[in-house]
C-alpha cells in the first residue's frame, strides 16, 4: 500500500474515531497545532522523524506538548508512532482537515490577487459564493502582483480567471486573430 492510501487508511479512521466520540473540532484543532508545531521546529520534526528514536520515547514528547489534549489526537499520533509512519504526520493533517470541511459542508475557495483584499470585500466574496452553492466558505488568500489587478478564484475544479493578466492575454489572442483574418 503507498504512503498516500496508508494516509488516507489513518485519516479515516481518525476521522470516524472522532466523529463517534464527539470531539472532531478538538481533535482536528489539535491535529493542526501539533503540525504547526513540527512545521515551526526543526528539533521536534527532527525527533519524530528520526527512525533510531525509539517509540517510548516519541510517545513521551508528544505527551509533554500534549498534557490534556484531545485522547483521540493523543491516541492517533500514538498509534502512528508505534506502527512507525510517523512520516505521515503532515499528509495525515491535511486530510483530516479536509475530511472536517466535507463533514461540515465547507468549500475551500483560494482567491489570487494582486493585492491583500480588504475585510469587506472578502467578506461580501464569501457571502456571494455561499448564496450560490449553499455551503459555507473558507477563503485562502494568495497575493500575486503578476496578475496586475483583478481576481482568480478556485474551487474544486471550479477557475475563474478575471484578472487583468487574464483579460490582456485574451485581448492579445483575440488581435493576433484579426491579424490573420485581414491578410
Amino acid at each position: 500500500m503507498g504512503e498516500s492510501n496508508i494516509t488516507n487508511v489513518y485519516a479515516q479512521a481518525l476521522f470516524e474515531a472522532a466523529r463517534d466520540a464527539g470531539t472532531l473540532e478538538a481533535t482536528a484543532a489539535d491535529l493542526s497545532a501539533f503540525s504547526e508545531a513540527m512545521a515551526g521546529s526543526r528539533e521536534l520534526t527532527a525527533v519524530m522523524f528520526n527512525p533510531r528514536i525509539d517509540s517510548a520515547t516519541k510517545k513521551k514528547v508528544v505527551a509533554e506538548l500534549t498534557g490534556g489534549g484531545d485522547r483521540i489526537f493523543v491516541n492517533g499520533v500514538n498509534l502512528i508512532i508505534d506502527k512507525r509512519h510517523t512520516d505521515l504526520l503532515f499528509d495525515l493533517n491535511e486530510r483530516f482537515q479536509k475530511l472536517l470541511q466535507k463533514e461540515n459542508k465547507i468549500v475551500e475557495v483560494e482567491i489570487t490577487s494582486a493585492v491583500e483584499l480588504p475585510e469587506e470585500t472578502r467578506a461580501g466574496i464569501r457571502k456571494r459564493i455561499e448564496d450560490a452553492i449553499g455551503k459555507k466558505v473558507d477563503i485562502k488568500e494568495t497575493v500575486r502582483a503578476d496578475i496586475l489587478g483583478g481576481l482568480v478564484l478556485r474551487f474544486g475544479d471550479v477557475i475563474v480567471d478575471s484578472s487583468l493578466q487574464a483579460k490582456l492575454e485574451q485581448l492579445r489572442v483575440r488581435l493576433a486573430q484579426a491579424n490573420i483574418g485581414s491578410e
